[in-house]
């Protein structure tokens, strides 16, 4: 009677099974099911859930994913206006658990709630050593202030912008704003210390397009010292820190170039030379050296030019020749003759002289000039004619002191006047040259037979 009153009652309510399993045509259930709970008997454990449904316990449902921005930084991507620049570390293959190695919930917690690591130092150290504590730190807060630089010149685009007059041009402006301001929220949202020289790039980007619009719609630039921004952060962010020292003086072609002293006293940012995106790559070509150096500015031409300044005021060393200094060294600086503002020409140069002399002297500097071309080839053969017989001689085993000497005395002031220019002291040019081919003359004879 009791058991008839239980399988009645469970009928009654739909028990998943039972119904179905009087008709034997009826599909198998999805599952098993679960036993029935008799009278007297602890509830067994409940069977695991069947995989949800669409929009069934779906957490995307109501959640973005968490870190697809940290991501994006880290592989150098998601920036505008920047090539790809992964991080030296994603190069590497180094995963997020390299560094996120300490725990942020006690062990207890974590079983409920889950476990999320933080960064910690102790990985930077492990690998890279003790030099580089403190490296993680001053990563977020350079990046800090460089945001802070840039965000400012940024209000103040964006405030002239929206006070400008509509014309054509505000669309490209606004758009250009929008970029700038997206790369500086990617930096902070996406934790540029993740990457931070992609993240310095894109402030520093950010920063360009920040004085554009504001040359653009006719404002001044914003009064902030942002030579960090520019290009100064690669000493702030990684080599004062790891104790690289910067070289006094570098190898530019054929220049040798104060290196440190572009930085600490011309105020050139690194970025100026080097590329942003490859380490130690120099990007920086002649024309860019020149754009400073060349400037209407600039009247330090003596820095690069010494040959030419010093045989313009009669400062070399040789003993051929009494070398006096040009007739015009106390009234005619260097910019006095040469304009880098307009294109450089002999005739450029010649026009000049129309500032204190008559119509006269325009074409004395093309003169000079051809003149000394022709005195340095004539010079030159000269000089080929005494090396070709002391080589001859000493074939034929005959020795040729009095010669070699003669011939390097030929051979320096030719070099003298080649790499000084002759036209900036054509009497002192003229003197030289001759004596050189005087000395090649008599090179020639002590060689000969």
């Amino acid at each position: 009677m009791i058991a008839r009153a239980v399988f009645l009652a469970l009928a009654l309510v739909g028990l998943p099974g039972l119904a179905e399993s009087a008709d034997p045509k009826a599909p198998a259930p999805a599952t098993a099911p679960p036993p029935p709970v008799l009278p007297g008997l602890h509830p067994p454990m409940p069977p695991a859930p069947p995989p949800a449904m669409s929009g069934e316990l779906d957490c995307r449902g109501c959640h973005q994913r968490e870190h697809g921005g940290i991501v994006r930084m880290y592989l150098g991507t998601g920036g505008r206006g920047t090539p790809r620049m992964p991080s030296h570390m994603a190069e590497l293959r180094v995963e997020c658990v390299a560094c996120h190695v300490e725990p942020k919930e006690v062990p207890g917690a974590a079983q409920i709630v889950g476990q999320t690591f933080k960064v910690g130092e102790k990985a930077c150290l492990e690998c890279h050593g003790e030099q580089y504590r403190g490296m993680m730190t001053r990563w977020t807060t350079t990046l800090a202030k460089m945001r802070e630089i840039v965000d400012g010149k940024l209000a103040a685009a964006r405030a002239a912008v929206n006070a400008a007059p509509q014309s054509p041009k505000l669309a490209r402006l606004k758009k250009l704003l929008d970029d700038a301001e997206y790369n500086s929220r990617f930096v902070k949202l996406g934790r540029g210390a993740h990457n931070p020289f992609y993240a310095a790039d894109l402030l520093k980007l950010a920063n360009v397009w920040a004085d554009d619009v504001l040359a653009a719609v006719g404002k001044p630039p914003a009064k902030v010292d942002d030579a960090l921004v520019r290009g100064g952060y690669c000493a702030v962010l990684c080599h004062e820190q790891a104790a690289v020292k910067l070289p006094a003086t570098v190898a530019f072609g054929k220049q040798k170039v104060p290196h440190a002293r572009h930085v600490t006293e011309f105020g050139a940012t690194c970025t100026a030379c080097h590329s942003a995106e490859t380490h130690k790559a120099v990007t920086a070509k002649p024309a860019d050296c020149a754009s400073c150096h060349h400037s209407p500015a600039n009247e330090r031409c003596e820095s690069c030019h010494k040959p030419q300044s010093a045989f313009y005021r009669g400062a070399v060393d040789t003993k051929l020749v009494k070398v006096e200094p040009n007739s015009m060294v106390n009234a005619v600086s260097c910019a006095g003759c040469h304009d880098m503002a307009r294109k450089h020409s002999r005739a450029a140069v010649g026009g000049k002289c129309l500032g204190c002399h008559d119509k006269s002297y325009e074409g004395f500097a093309t003169e000079w000039t051809t003149g000394l071309d022709a005195d340095v080839k004539k010079t030159t053969a000269a000089v080929r004619d005494a090396e070709t017989a002391v080589q001859k001689a000493r074939r034929a085993g005959k020795k040729t002191p009095e010669a070699d000497a003669l011939l390097k005395e030929a051979r320096d002031a030719l070099a003298l006047v080649t790499r000084a220019r002759g036209a900036h002291n054509p009497p002192a040019a003229e003197a030289l040259l001759a004596a050189a081919r005087e000395k090649a003359a008599a090179a020639t004879r002590a060689a000969s037979p």
